[in-house]
């Protein structure tokens, strides 16, 4: 017996037998095979079969798109062997010649590995179904639909009744009972598992499983899988993981993207981009920790007031100036930022082959006062007064929250204790704790200007007071003085161990 499976992406897969003698082929209706296809004339083709020689042939009848057989087209008669592939337009027919064997009966079973190879073997077989499933996934941009049109699709070109597609964070979820062997099989194997009427195989991408998709026939006088159902089923397959990765890598571009974006709100363009890096090896901003840091608090004095005297529209635009400004210095010094209402909170940490972070701190307060005595001037309309302190110790430093809501946060009694200092910082003085002061001394006219007390803390802290003008003359000669008494050291202390050898 001859039987010719006709196969079309718009419809279930049928399959027919050949009768004695001449059965015509066209898109009309009382066509003894109709093809519902664009690309069929109404009368395009007949085959020919004769039972007593068990021969059969296709004749093209002068079709407008031609009739192809094993993708060669052809004129005139065109005698057919079994395993014989006939296209015409998107339609497939696969001509068999069932010997009624117990093999055929059986169908396929075992294993296949899912190589290379038998990828490009599927997808050399199957043009069509190719080119339909990539334009369709071509345009879904999420999981959930990659499975839905995936099963829709494989349900309709292979006539399965049962297409489940398990994703591989579900694996573990897989018993490995009945048919559920085959699944466990095929993922631990990445191989094809084959029963007649159960068909298992993975979804493979860069080189691991991404899913695994189950077949299976349950209807009355279903034909067991053949080697075309394998081959159908490993191009899907194909299609699938370069869809997954195709939408994994859109995520991660959007995530990469939404991050940075985050970041940019926090540290400089090149510090974010560290930080990134991190984040995507980890998947996760840097938690709270305790971290030696400088911290710099500068505020706007008497905001509310200077906002009444300016115009509606102006304020807004003020601040932007100001945040923009204070936000620029911040980042040119390697620091990071965030804004607590009027006032602004700059945070500095150790990094090798540059200045430290105390300097790094006070030359940003200096460039925020000079900022505010600008905008004093004559030529100014606009006037303000701030106040700047410094900090330096231990606090606990990282991100709060998730991906999308994340904060960078700085806590515990150093914040506290510089809010505190900054409330005695104004009209226009940098104020800096202990640890800052004894870093900057020898760069810095650093006067001690008094201490303050802390709620909850017994000690009084000390406060010292920073000139905006670099290295005072004193402090200069008495570096100069004290390099000059060194030398004079270094000379007789030469001195002393030559007339002792000459003894």
């Amino acid at each position: 017996m001859w039987s010719l499976t006709i196969t079309n992406p718009k419809s279930e897969p049928v399959q027919i037998k050949l009768v004695p003698g001449k059965m015509l082929i066209g898109r009309m209706v009382t066509s003894d095979i109709v093809i519902n296809d664009v690309a069929a004339s109404r009368r395009h083709a007949e085959i020919y079969f004769d039972s007593v020689s068990e021969v059969a042939s296709i004749n093209d009848l002068n079709s407008s798109n031609g009739t192809y057989v094993n993708r060669h087209k052809i004129t005139g008669f065109y005698r057919l062997q079994s395993g014989d592939v006939i296209r015409i337009g998107q339609t497939v027919m696969y001509l068999t010649k069932i010997t009624n064997s117990e093999a055929d009966q059986k169908g396929l079973s075992g294993t296949q590995l899912f190589t290379r190879e038998l990828v490009l073997e599927a997808v050399d077989e199957h043009p069509i179904l190719l080119y339909e499933i990539t334009e369709k996934l071509n345009t879904v941009v999420d999981i959930p639909s990659t499975i839905s049109l995936v099963t829709d699709l494989i349900k309709r070109a292979m006539g399965v009744d049962i297409c489940e597609i398990i994703l591989a964070h579900n694996f573990n979820k897989i018993n490995i009972e009945g048919a559920n062997k085959l699944k466990g099989r095929a993922i631990q194997n990445s191989s094809i598992e084959e029963s007649p009427l159960a068909l298992c195989l993975p979804v493979i991408g860069s080189g691991k499983p991404l899913a695994l998709i189950y077949l299976e026939k349950n209807r009355p006088g279903a034909q067991p899988f053949d080697k075309r159902d394998v081959q159908l089923a490993v191009t899907v397959s194909r299609q699938t993981a370069l869809t997954m990765e195709r939408i994994d890598l859109l995520e991660k571009i959007r995530t990469e993207g939404q991050v940075k974006q985050l970041l940019l709100r926090f540290v400089s363009p090149i510090e974010a981009e560290d930080i990134l890096k991190d984040y995507l090896k980890t998947g996760k901003f840097p938690d709270l920790a305790e971290k030696k840091v400088t911290v710099l608090f500068a505020e706007i004095a008497d905001l509310t007031g200077l906002a009444a005297r300016m115009a509606p529209k102006d304020f807004p635009a003020f601040l932007n100036r100001y945040y923009q400004f204070i936000t620029q210095v911040v980042f040119k010094n390697g620091g990071m930022v965030k804004f607590l209402g009027d006032g602004v909170l700059a945070v500095f940490m150790e990094k090798k082959d540059e200045l430290g972070p105390e300097e790094k701190a006070v030359s940003v307060a200096s460039e925020i006062i000079e900022f505010g005595k600008k905008a004093d001037s004559p030529e100014h309309e606009l006037g303000f007064v701030t106040g700047v302190a410094i900090n330096t110790g231990n606090a606990m430093v990282g991100y709060v929250g998730s991906q999308e809501r994340a904060e960078f946060n700085v806590l515990g009694n150093l914040i506290k204790m510089t809010y505190r200092m900054q409330e005695y910082a104004l009209p226009n003085r940098i104020l800096v704790g202990t640890s800052t002061a004894e870093v900057i001394r020898n760069k810095y006219l650093v006067q001690k200007t008094g201490s303050l007390v802390m709620k909850g803390s017994e000690q009084p802290i000390q406060v010292f007071e920073v000139s905006l003008a670099k290295t005072s003359p004193f402090v200069q000669i008495e570096n100069d003085m004290s390099a000059a008494f060194k030398a004079v050291a270094e000379k007789l202390r030469a001195r002393g161990k030559k007339e002792a050898e000459d003894k």
